[in-house]
């Protein structure tokens, strides 16, 4: 198994990092452009839902390197709200679109998360959260279930 660990300071701007990092860890195999996708999710996520996001805040994201499969974990430092699927909104017309307005994307992120992962889950509390999900290293997916979550 390899590791690898990297604290990013919570701003948008610094997604484009993130997913830099992740490529370099990944490199060119299988399920590669899985992690970085995941990775920059789970940050955009963190900067976005969390106190990682306020003045001052950062959080890390941390890669394992398994034979095969990849381990994804992003700590952020904490809020009010824990991470969690959302109920997805059916879009049926451009009407919807001005109604919802930016509720459209809302809750889509972790979706795609679950799509891709094997696995994934929350642990954590109102101080920091860790969300982590597994992606197979063959770039095989299954529907990914919940575990760990508070």
């Amino acid at each position: 198994m390899s590791y690898w660990s990297r604290d990013f300071a919570g701003l948008p701007e610094h997604l484009t990092e993130v997913r830099e990092f992740t490529r370099i860890v990944a490199g060119d195999r299988e399920g590669a452009d899985l992690v970085e996708m995941v990775a920059s999710e789970l940050a955009g996520n963190a900067i976005q839902h969390s106190e990682s996001g306020g003045p001052g805040g950062k959080f890390t994201i941390q890669v394992a390197d398994f034979h095969d499969r990849w381990h994804v974990r992003v700590i952020d430092e904490g809020g009010p709200r824990v991470p969690h699927l959302c109920e997805l909104t059916s879009i049926e017309s451009a009407e919807d679109l001005d109604t919802l307005g930016d509720e459209v994307e809302a809750g889509r992120g972790l979706a795609m998360v679950a799509a891709v992962s094997s696995a994934w889950g929350v642990v954590g509390d109102r101080k920091a959260h860790e969300v982590w999900a597994e992606i197979m290293a063959s770039g095989r997916t299954t529907v990914g279930t919940a575990r760990g979550r508070l």
